[in-house]
């Protein structure tokens, strides 16, 4: 991570135009260095108009100036006048961050700095399921709607990889070189093991399964509090509470199959859920989008799983259970009495 991707990553998120993977990316910068933690610090006090020691903001000001001087080109100027107000102050910093992204780009695109991260992004569309072997051959089962980022090659000290969305790794032992799965709200650290993350942006919650093996899991809002999984442990984050208990197993064709992991299998298992969690399974599972008129099926509960049955059919089978009608037009399904 060079200090001017830093400087980009930051501009972008005090002026509220970061991306959730830049912000999963930034977070995981801000846990791995104290020095851009309280960079970060400043200017956030300095931003939300709290008062700093004007030292150190010159510091942090002259520090983004060095960043952003091109060889040959006229310098920036910042103008700390201190008896202008705040708001000609946060001008100057928003400036001077903008145009921090803007030279990190262009050296991006022409010059290509050496020893800059690239990420290689994989995605899958709804309904798509793919695997993705990673350069210390490790291979990552990549769920429907869900978003990948990764380096070509493990250089650094960790195997730090992006997830928005969920997958299923399979990573090989490596002790000296600790592999770590960032999503917006966890970091799951671990040496070689089995395990599934689950992390959609429109879920309320985030979820790490673990197969074999152990990992750690820190929150990214509070990286000294860490979590250590067993096999068969699942933990779970939905706001700020989190939670530990056992794996979820079905057994209703006669077979015991782990319901957090059944999708890497092209099964789709719901136990005791409810219509509204179902429902964004089914919109995955078929790429469509399910609404409710009649609010209250939401909170209805069903058992069952989904194979190879088409839409109609997944929907007649909850109809044996609760009286519902439905209608679809295009890929647009509607739920009502």
């Amino acid at each position: 991570m060079t200090d001017q991707r830093f400087t980009e990553l930051l501009g972008k998120q005090l002026a509220g135009e970061i991306s959730p993977d830049e912000s999963i990316e930034l977070k995981s910068v801000l846990a791995g260095s104290a020095s851009h933690r309280k960079e970060y610090e400043l200017l956030q006090t300095y931003f939300n108009g709290g008062t700093v020691e004007d030292e150190n903001i010159d510091q942090v000001f002259d520090r983004i100036k060095a960043q952003i001087t091109i060889p040959g080109e006229p310098g920036l100027t910042v103008v700390k006048n201190k008896p202008y107000s705040v708001w000609l102050k946060i001008a100057a910093v928003v400036a001077i961050i903008i145009a921090g992204a803007l030279v990190y780009n262009r050296e991006a695109i022409f010059f290509k700095k050496t020893g800059q991260l690239e990420l290689t992004q994989a995605l899958t569309k709804a309904a798509e399921v793919k695997t993705i072997v990673l350069a210390d051959g490790s291979t990552v089962k990549m769920n429907s709607g869900s978003s990948l980022k990764y380096p070509e090659h493990f250089t650094a000290a960790t195997r730090d990889v992006y997830l928005s969305g969920e997958a299923f790794f399979d990573v090989k032992k490596d002790p000296q070189h600790p592999f770590i799965v960032h999503t917006e709200q966890l970091a799951v650290k671990v040496l070689g093991t089995a395990f599934d993350v689950k992390a959609y942006p429109n879920d309320t919650f985030t979820e790490t399964t673990l197969i074999r093996g152990k990992v750690s899991i820190s929150l990214q809002n509070n990286i000294k509090q860490t979590f250590i999984l067993k096999p068969n442990d699942k933990f779970t984050l939905a706001g700020d509470k989190a939670s530990m208990s056992q794996l979820s197993y079905f057994n209703g064709t006669g077979t015991e199959r782990i319901l957090e992991t059944a999708w890497t299998n092209h099964e789709l298992i719901y136990k005791n859920n409810s219509f509204e969690e179902i429902a964004k399974l089914f919109e995955r599972w078929y790429g469509i989008k399910i609404a409710f008129k009649t609010p209250e099926l939401k909170a209805v509960r069903f058992t069952g799983h989904v194979d190879k049955e088409t839409l109609a059919e997944a929907l007649e089978v909850l109809k044996l259970i609760e009286n519902f009608n439905y209608s679809v037009n295009g890929k647009n399904v509607y739920i009502y009495r």
